[in-house]
């Protein structure tokens, strides 16, 4: 009984780690793919309990003063889920399950899927943060070599995700740092909404990648099909999407190097019959760190159809304290410009 009390205290006793930030940032109105508020406010933090060696749970939760007409959408959790690692002689085994970030992007590569280069990311991670939580199951496999680098693979089943395309169909590409919550119905256009938790039609999605780095770059390759039966459901409009995206990155002292290159189709099934439309998106960034400084700047292009647009984004961002740090920001995409700056707290 005495082992029993002092295990069950000293499990008690284990620490919950949190990380997280506050930031507000004014910027200039604008219009699609633009944010058009003035002014943007939000509290995200991430909570980690691990009460044993290679098993942990993560849940994001995030807060924000911007509705954007959605339902469920100014607070909420963006992640929920539980890790298992497992050691294969000198191979490393990772076990989730619950609701995450697909682990691709080549940008938003900090903690809570923040990016550290700019204030706004890409036109290709902005729509994956708003439209894509796979919630279900991944595993993946790393094997490690002596002068070869890192190998991985990682496969993932998942259910949700039915209206993944419905915003680049319905409101077009966008860039702005809005992540969806779990729950929240995205508007797209009148009487029609987006949610990653839409499950309408009993089908899961899957996805499928592979990756190899070393100390200084990375490439990786991944499949996504969510397969949705491209049927409206309610307010929710059911897109078939099939999705591939390659990345990499660079770096060397101060400089990095990222880009990533998606392109596929999403089709909806109509009293007409079905119809699909391609949709395609990639960035290519530049980057260097000078002390307490950081100058970033990116070239977007993205499509839908046949209407192919471009986006230009510069960057520089002060770390006065290592808990605050200032930035500023200028886009130029599709005819829109918008100037922002941000101070953001971290803790």
């Amino acid at each position: 009984m005495s082992l029993f009390v002092a295990a069950a205290a000293a499990d008690a006793m284990t620490p919950v780690q949190w990380n997280g930030f506050a930031l507000l940032r004014p910027q200039t109105p604008a219009r699609v793919p633009l944010d058009g508020d003035e002014l943007s406010a939000q509290f995200q933090l991430g909570l980690d309990w691990r009460p044993f060696a290679g098993f942990g749970t993560h849940v994001h939760l995030l807060a924000r003063n911007q509705g954007d007409e959605s339902r469920r959408g100014r607070a909420g959790i963006v992640e929920a889920y539980a890790e298992k690692n497992l050691n294969v002689r000198e191979d490393r085994v990772r076990i989730l399950a619950g609701a995450f970030f697909l682990p691709t992007s080549r940008e938003n590569v900090d903690s809570l899927w923040e990016t550290p280069y700019t204030l706004t990311p890409s036109a290709l991670n902005s729509w994956l943060g708003e439209e894509l939580r796979p919630i279900g199951v991944d595993v993946s496999y790393r094997h490690r070599t002596a002068k070869a680098g890192t190998f991985s693979g990682g496969a993932t089943l998942f259910g949700g995700n039915d209206t993944f395309g419905e915003l680049l169909i319905g409101r077009g590409w966008a860039l702005q740092d809005r992540w969806a919550l779990l729950g929240e119905h995205v508007r797209a256009r009148p009487n029609a909404y987006t949610s990653v938790s839409a499950e309408n039609d009993d089908r899961p999605g899957w996805s499928a990648r592979a990756k190899w780095n070393n100390d200084h770059g990375t490439i990786q390759l991944t499949r996504i099909d969510n397969r949705s039966d491209a049927l409206r459901h309610g307010e929710l409009i059911g897109w078939a999407t099939r999705f591939n995206i390659v990345g990499a990155d660079y770096t060397w002292r101060d400089w990095t190097v990222a880009g990533e290159s998606g392109w596929g189709t999403t089709a909806i099934v109509t009293a007409r019959g079905r119809f699909s439309s391609d949709i395609a998106a990639g960035y290519l960034l530049v980057s260097r760190r000078l002390k307490t400084f950081r100058v970033s700047v990116r070239a977007d292009e993205y499509k839908v159809r046949d209407v192919r647009e471009n986006a230009v984004t510069a960057a520089l961002l002060w770390e006065a304290h290592p808990r605050l740090r200032a930035g500023i920001e200028g886009i130029a995409a599709a005819g829109q410009k918008r100037m922002a700056v941000e101070l953001r707290f971290h803790f």
